[in-house]
């Protein structure tokens, strides 16, 4: 049997290890809190950079059919979303005249297409498959201040 002051010794260093051990623990819960917040902080940080988690943009929808559109073909100025239905029997695309364009859309399916920040005035809206222009496919998209 360790004399009465040598288990005191013993167990004060025991006691030393177990704060150390705690205080390691307790340290690494908050390196780990604090990458956790710098991991919340970086992907809050490029959803507003890169436009996720909501739109301001305005959203007009259009049917595309065999050989043209329908749709409410109005939106305000600004960022304008286009969502476009293929509602026909064969592909379509549609794009705006100077932008951006689909790719080509069976029947049954939907398409995105962001139309960027568009000032007032008038739009053309056109399918650029073969012959489809010249067959009706056209339309105006007004875009109102």
């Amino acid at each position: 049997m360790l004399p009465i002051a040598a288990r005191f010794d013993r167990d004060m260093g025991s006691r030393q290890r177990q704060r150390e051990r705690e205080r390691r623990r307790q340290q690494r819960l908050r390196l780990g809190a604090l990458a956790a917040v710098a991991v919340a902080l970086v992907v809050v940080l490029a959803v507003v950079a890169f436009g996720g988690g909501g739109s301001d943009a305005a959203e007009v929808e259009v049917d595309m059919f065999d050989f043209g559109f329908r749709g409410e073909l109005v939106a305000p100025a600004g960022p304008v979303q286009l969502s476009a239905r293929n509602v026909g029997k064969i592909p379509h695309n549609i794009g705006i005249r100077g932008g951006p364009i689909t790719n080509h859309v069976q029947p049954g399916r939907s398409i995105e297409l962001d139309l960027g920040v568009l000032s007032p005035g008038t739009y053309q809206l056109y399918c650029d498959i073969a012959d489809h222009v010249e067959a009706g496919m056209v339309a105006e998209l007004v875009v109102t201040p």
